[in-house]
């Protein structure tokens, strides 16, 4: 009995002493994740600087709980779910999001940010943290914090460029047909960019006038749109005006990069887009078939535009996006054209 008694007394003390060991190792801790991808870090950042896609791609719970705060995008935004929350304390366009979670008690202070180098970016996720007594017991036996809490923040990365690339091969292109486009004053700012980039720059563009318009007290007059001006396709380079209806004429200081100009009204022939403006040259190549398909003849005088129903400031999810493609035609409606016809009646003598 007293063998037994003093292997009790033993094990007892060896768990007092296992315990203690793991209560007092090194709490703090320091993690790096990373992922290649071929998307762009204005893209990328866009994307993780808007709280509203946090339930899509975070690594812990991706259900429909979240809950957003007044403010969901860049600094000071926060989004809870669970008794969890996520917040940006801070975000460097285009480069860094400083984003603090607490998600089952446990803090993570991380900062998401983007190199890119030749067309490629590499994401990297940068995670401080405090040990749980839970979570160094695990670790005793599983390994280190790059083993066991890693993988974690790496399947948030790979959840990020999965769904932006999915988001960006799901469009459509739909041919709509004639429409008239009435007369309108309209502010604009001329952008120049590749393909690829075209949604960011033109995002910029039009958040510079929203802001311009405000500090003018300029009442905007329907969707924004865009003034094609040139595309290069050996560089894939285009030319845009992007543009905002306001009601009167509006007089801009000289050497601005906002002017004020008039659209007359025209009709056009007009094709539609639901998806991501990366396939905005597909969408002009299919009004300009429609165009010559139907034997209208384009005006020379009016420039092709693109009109933003639902864009860019109103959704962060692309395949919600629909642009109208429109290239003003001389023509009202769409000419029938006569066909010969063939009398089959046959005659028996």
């Amino acid at each position: 009995m007293k063998i037994i008694k003093y292997i009790i007394i033993i094990a007892a003390l060896a768990m007092v002493f296992f315990t203690v060991y793991i209560a007092t190792g090194k709490s703090n801790y320091e993690i790096n994740v990373s992922k290649n991808t071929e998307l762009s870090n204005q893209r990328l950042f866009r994307y993780v600087d808007n709280l509203q896609n946090f339930g899509d791609w975070n690594p812990w719970n991706n259900n429909n709980t979240f809950k957003l705060d007044s403010i969901y995008k860049g600094k000071d935004a926060k989004v809870t779910w669970d008794g969890n929350e996520a917040y940006i304390t801070k975000s460097i366009p285009n480069d860094t999001v400083f984003l603090k979670i607490n998600v089952s008690g446990n803090d993570y202070d991380t900062k998401v940010f983007f190199n890119e180098n030749n067309g490629k970016t590499t994401i990297h996720w940068n995670v401080k943290g405090n040990l749980s007594f839970s979570e160094k017991f695990k670790l005793f036996f599983q390994g280190t914090p790059d083993k066991v809490i890693a993988p974690l923040f790496l399947e948030g990365l790979t959840n990020i460029d999965k769904n932006i690339t999915e988001s960006l091969k799901n469009f459509s292109i739909k041919n709509e047909g004639m429409t008239l486009i009435p007369e309108m004053f309209y502010i604009k700012q001329t952008i120049e960019s590749d393909i690829e980039n075209l949604g960011d720059k033109i995002f910029q563009s039009m958040e510079h006038m929203n802001n311009f318009a405000k500090n003018f007290e300029l009442e905007p007059y329907g969707s924004p749109f865009t003034v094609f001006e040139n595309i290069n396709m050996l560089s894939g380079n285009v030319r845009y005006s992007v543009c905002m209806p306001i009601k009167n004429f509006f007089s801009t200081a000289e050497g601005s990069d906002i002017v004020c100009e008039k659209m007359p009204a025209f009709h056009g022939y007009k094709t539609i887009l639901t998806g991501d403006y990366i396939h905005s040259d597909k969408a002009w190549t299919e009004v300009k078939k429609e165009i010559l398909t139907k034997n209208l003849t384009q005006r020379a005088d009016i420039k092709p535009i693109a009109i933003y129903k639902t864009s860019i400031l109103t959704t962060q999810k692309t395949n919600e996006w629909v642009t109208e493609f429109i290239i003003p035609v001389n023509e009202t409606v769409v000419p029938i054209v006569d066909t010969l016809i063939t009398d089959t009646l046959s005659v028996s003598r």
